[in-house]
């Protein structure tokens, strides 16, 4: 199954449009509308708990899955999952305003980086904690934190 459908009209389709933006600009909270994995605003991450046990990291999920999950979430909603292209690697999914974004977590000399721009950090966990509170250093993120960590949905 590697074909992309895209547009399948999901009976929820037309009620998200209407909530996206709460007129007069102001960002209200809407209970009924994102799914309970969606991350809350604040949420605090422990940089001591090992990246399994994170509930945003997500594992061997695709770059595909990874933006089914987030298209259901609010902007600057993130998870973490194993990168596709390199098995040492993770791959930071991010759901900004245009859409998308993918990043690395390169690991290099046993520490781990976001982009060219980035500190090292000594863990999956300590970067993402980092970047709750700092702005991303991805072209195109600069003025995105991760605010909303996306769980992984037990089933």
């Amino acid at each position: 199954g590697g074909e992309i459908r895209q547009s399948s009209p999901s009976p929820s389709s037309s009620d998200r449009r209407r909530q996206l933006r709460a007129p007069g600009g102001g960002f209200k909270p809407i209970k009924h509308g994102s799914p309970e994995f969606c991350g809350i605003l604040g949420e605090r991450v422990d940089p001591t708990i090992p990246l399994e046990k994170q509930i945003w990291y997500h594992g061997a999920i695709s770059r595909t899955d990874a933006e089914n999950l987030l298209r259901l979430c609010k902007e600057c909603s993130y998870l973490v999952r194993n990168s596709q292209t390199s098995k040492h690697d993770y791959s930071l999914s991010l759901k900004s305003n245009q859409g998308f974004m993918h990043m690395k977590l390169a690991k290099t000399k046993e520490k781990y980086i976001l982009g060219q721009n980035s500190p090292p950090f000594d863990s999956v966990p300590e970067v993402i904690h980092y970047y709750t509170a700092k702005k991303l250093p991805i072209k195109g993120a600069e003025h995105l934190s991760l605010l909303y960590p996306v769980a992984v949905r037990t089933l």
